[in-house]
């Protein structure tokens, strides 16, 4: 029997801008995007509102029409993009177009594929990043008046392109503006790449209504008896920054200071000067804050939530966390889930045993086995399936993908969690195709991930499955970053090994070795990338495997 919604919230059914803009509950004079470095550079709601009033006209100007994609290519370190880029993906959305956004460190290739994927008709891009972008658009039949130049000020755009600004010299245009079910569930806002932890990045369709649903089911209904102020390092490209950053401002009027890449003494500094109370981290930002110097860990004190997402944050981390944070609230979800699927409102908080939190209202779950049956019920392990109206519309034109629904409507997440019985919160435990099977055993890496990174000489961890040919099953095999300096410097593997099997099953230890490295190879949600971890076993190992 499925996890059935205990909560339930009526969702509106107008258009995400309506929403966030015509019913915000701030004061329109308030700064909400602001740029760290700088705090002068800010917008307010209304000047938020005009230009992205501009840009609507600007778009319908130059021919683009309502259900067109345009991507944005941006770093988050260069200037005016940094607060720009909100400003931009709600003017994409206020012409009825479709956002995407891709990592501006992708590739010719890579950037093709984005644009096949999503079907991209048109691209903003930073200067620096048209070496990839131009040549990739042409041979999508994409023409140059349909690439605009996020320039810096005084910069010379390149002959035959026009300056982003240039969208802002049309006038002013109403948004797309709506009020019914049917059209809020059909109407795309954004086509967001999922992780690709298992291949090439699909698109996936999330619509208003999808918008709506996760901005309301996330507002708290007792909201905290403190001015929020948060603080962004994320990449602004990345799919959770969709509604937690270029969206949610607009409606809560939060001051959000973004920053242009993450430097954890810069973070902390910030985190000081403007008394930060929330912050949104993935777990490889929680550990360089834990492995920041003591003096500058307790600007953290400030903190009052701080959440954590993109991948699981082990218990470890999370109880490291709580000894600075006055509350922590990890979550979980996927871009397929419009980026949130569990959580804890404040002021319940983090209990330090490494859950993701409790399902956002109206969002029902169950737990499946390998041969697909529902399994649910308490302290019982299984893939996670998820219905609800924060469930993405499908991906592009991907049917083999699409039909993963089952008939009742849930939608598989390939992660193994469970519900405790105990506190009714659920636990992630790994990713269903990243389970290790040891003598016919289940082993999941993040248990063994967050026993290595109890080590206090360890900085960051991944385990893989190798399988060796002279028995045929598979052993964990640990890829380790040590602590920098001469503390890491006399850790061995021998150590690591102990410090493992002194704390789990004989099953569970890294009979596959241990290999240390400078650096783990990750996405921008930081997600562990197994694959290239795997290729390189194969290449250390060579026909052991």
């Amino acid at each position: 029997m499925p996890f059935l919604a205990t909560k339930h919230v009526e969702i509106p059914t107008k258009d995400i801008l309506t929403w966030l803009i015509d019913d915000s509950r701030c004061d329109p004079e308030q700064p909400i995007y602001i740029d760290a470095a700088h705090p002068s550079r800010s917008y307010n709601l209304r000047q938020a509102r005009t230009a992205i009033r501009k840009l609507c006209a600007g778009f319908k100007a130059v021919g683009l029409q309502k259900g067109d994609v345009v991507c944005l290519v941006s770093f988050n370190d260069v200037r005016p993009p940094l607060i720009d880029f909100p400003i931009a993906v709600n003017g994409i959305v206020a012409f009825g177009g479709i956002f995407a956004g891709t990592n501006p460190a992708y590739t010719r290739y890579e950037i093709s594929h984005a644009i096949k994927t999503a079907k991209v008709k048109a691209f903003i891009a930073e200067p620096d990043l048209l070496t990839n972008v131009l040549p990739a658009a042409k041979a999508a039949g994409i023409p140059a008046s349909r690439i605009f130049v996020f320039d810096r000020p005084n910069q010379a755009v390149p002959a035959g392109l026009q300056s982003w600004t240039a969208l802002m010299q049309h006038g002013e245009a109403d948004w797309l503006r709506f009020d019914d079910l049917h059209t809020a569930r059909t109407t795309e806002a954004a086509r967001l790449f999922s992780s690709g932890t298992t291949g090439l990045p699909k698109a996936a369709r999330l619509s208003h209504r999808n918008f709506v649903a996760q901005q309301h089911c996330v507002e708290n209904p007792s909201p905290p008896p403190f001015a929020v102020r948060t603080l962004i390092a994320a990449p602004l490209f990345h799919a959770g920054m969709v509604p937690r950053t270029h969206f949610a401002p607009l409606r809560t009027g939060t001051p959000t200071y973004i920053v242009r890449r993450f430097d954890p003494g810069l973070f902390l500094r910030y985190v000081e000067r403007y008394r930060i109370t929330n912050l949104s981290v993935v777990p490889q930002m929680a550990i360089a804050l834990l492995r920041a110097p003591e003096e500058r860990r307790r600007a953290l004190k400030c903190v009052r939530m701080a959440g954590s997402g993109g991948a699981p944050l082990s218990g470890q981390v999370q109880a490291s966390l709580k000894k600075y944070l006055a509350d922590g609230a990890p979550g979980w979800g996927m871009t397929e889930t419009t980026c949130i699927a569990t959580h804890l409102l404040w002021p319940e908080d983090d209990d330090g045993t490494g859950s993701v939190g409790r399902p956002v209202p109206d969002l029902d779950m169950k737990l499946v086995d390998e041969s697909g049956l529902d399994i649910s019920g308490y302290d019982v392990h299984g893939e996670i399936w998820v219905r609800g109206p924060i469930l993405f519309m499908g991906y592009v034109d991907n049917p083999q993908a699409n039909a993963a629904w089952d008939s009742d409507g849930y939608f598989p997440t390939g992660d193994i969690g469970y519900c405790s019985s105990k506190n009714k919160r659920w636990y992630i435990v790994d990713r269903k195709k990243e389970m290790i099977k040891v003598r016919g055993f289940q082993v999941a890496p993040p248990e063994l991930e967050g026993i290595l990174l109890s080590h206090p000489q360890i900085v960051d961890a991944g385990v893989i499955g190798v399988k060796f040919a002279k028995n045929g099953s598979e052993f964990p095999r640990a890829y380790v970053v040590k602590h920098e300096g001469s503390e890491g410097a006399a850790l061995t593997e021998e150590d690591v090994k102990k410090h493992v099997a002194e704390r789990l099953s004989s099953y569970k230890r890294l009979e596959g070795g241990v290999v240390f490295v400078d650096e783990l190879p990750r996405n921008p949600a930081g997600k562990i990338l197994k694959q290239p971890l795997r290729d390189r076993a194969a290449k250390e190992l060579g026909a052991k495997l």
